[in-house]
């Protein structure tokens, strides 16, 4: 991500966990270090196009005013976020294309073949996902964006991409898996939902989890490295993530 995209990163973790600057600035560089990653491994000199990153809600209300005069509302609404509705604000998402002469800002080609689909297809691997899929467009409210990818980090990217949810979808799905009681499990991840109580949420769980063997931490050994990860839902709780390093 360009480095004013993964400052808002940086600013978004820290105002959704409020969690300590330092803290939130580790998980920024492992951001941007996917991206940068990701983009070694499968990206060549004039075959994948970055096309847009961070972007301020002054500049995506331009975007889509644009877009009404040029091409009305039908395929505004349909392929352009509203201001203050665009996961581009968040610093989050990136759009990207095949290198071409010619390149739509609005809709660019991202085809399902080649290095585009090689980054498609490891994308996951780096904590992204192709957000908008023709599939999902009833959930989402947004039609088919094969060039737009979203970090969600890992697991959440894989555990996705293998239960074929949308965020919207996986966010909702998570809330049936308590951290304490009933985690959900992947690989060396121990996932759950916790819900928001008031301006103030205060969770003692990992205290407990780490006393007892039979709950969210069975089978990974005591002498392990716990790395917690909290994440806000914007809607009503929180999704922790421990991981065995």
């Amino acid at each position: 991500m360009e480095k004013k995209s993964a400052k808002m990163l940086q600013l978004l973790l820290k105002e959704i966990t409020g969690d300590t600057e330092q803290a939130w600035e580790s998980f920024r560089r492992r951001a941007q270090t996917a991206v940068e990653r990701e983009s070694q491994i499968h990206q060549k000199p004039g075959e994948i196009a970055g096309v847009s990153g961070y972007r301020t809600k002054k500049e995506q209300k331009e975007i889509f005013e644009n877009s009404l005069m040029e091409n009305g509302r039908e395929f505004t609404e349909t392929y352009v976020a509203f201001p203050d509705h665009s996961e581009h604000q968040t610093g989050l998402a990136m759009d990207l294309a095949e290198n071409r002469p010619e390149i739509d800002f609005i809709r660019p080609e991202f085809p399902r073949y080649g290095i585009c689909q090689r980054f498609r297809e490891r994308a996951s691997a780096y904590g992204f996902v192709e957000r908008y899929k023709t599939e999902k467009q009833k959930i989402t409210g947004i039609g088919s964006e094969p060039w737009h990818f979203r970090y969600v980090g890992t697991p959440h990217a894989k555990i996705m991409e293998k239960t074929g949810l949308a965020l919207e979808e996986y966010i909702q799905w998570l809330k049936q898996f308590d951290l304490t009681v009933h985690p959900l499990t992947w690989k060396q991840y121990r996932i759950g939902y916790v819900r928001a109580r008031g301006a103030v949420t205060e969770w003692k769980g990992l205290t407990a989890l780490q006393k007892t063997g039979e709950h969210s931490l069975s089978g990974i050994g005591a002498e392990a490295e716990l790395q917690t990860v909290i994440s806000g839902n914007n809607a009503d709780g929180f999704i922790i993530t421990i991981a065995a390093l």
